[in-house]
């Protein structure tokens, strides 16, 4: 009896050990980027990295190319894009990106390339409305396999509200900026 009260207490304070891990400073439970982490609490994306059972990058030829003309749905785009990291399509990624940001599938490579790849986290973002412009802003989280550090931040997606004379590229979403990526 006295055993089986002894492993009791024992599993019962691995049990909180174990649920302690998720508690660290900077850690996931950090505000936004909790959503960004967890399915659980809405996240849009997350995504593991790309590879088989032997952890080789795998190409996907199901990328969702639709989403480059998408205009109600940002989280759509988001999810491309991620995809797209996932499996090393840095060209396909760097066409997420806006023209003014001058993102490049050389930039994007050295930002998220190397043996492990990414885990990107894409958490439910907020919708705002500027001069003409709607805004979409998402927590993110990248944490690498390699022994990086994690980066926490946001990305900012934008399209242009049915302005006339505007291109079809401006009326689409695309993403404008991250504070996660180096420059």
């Amino acid at each position: 009896m006295r055993i089986t009260a002894a492993l009791a207490i024992a599993l019962s304070g691995s049990a909180l050990l174990l649920a302690a891990c998720d508690k660290t400073p900077g850690g996931p439970s950090d505000g936004a980027s909790a959503d960004a982490a967890s399915d659980a609490s809405g996240a849009v994306v997350d995504d593991a990295p790309g590879g088989d059972a032997t952890g080789a990058p795998v190409a996907d030829s199901t990328l969702d190319m639709a989403a480059l003309a998408e205009r109600r749905d940002p989280e759509r785009l988001l999810r491309y894009y991620v995809s797209a990291i996932r499996v090393g399509d840095w060209t396909s990624g760097a066409k997420a990106w806006s023209l003014d940001a001058q993102m490049t599938p050389a930039k994007l490579e050295a930002e998220f390339g190397g043996k492990a790849g990414p885990k990107l986290a894409v958490g439910k973002g907020d919708m705002e409305g500027a001069a003409g412009s709607l805004y979409y802003e998402a927590p993110l989280v990248v944490d690498f396999g390699d022994g990086r550090p994690s980066k926490r931040g946001t990305i900012v997606l934008r399209r242009v509200n049915d302005v006339p004379g505007a291109s079809e590229e401006q009326l689409n979403w695309r993403i404008e900026r991250t504070s996660t990526l180096t420059q």
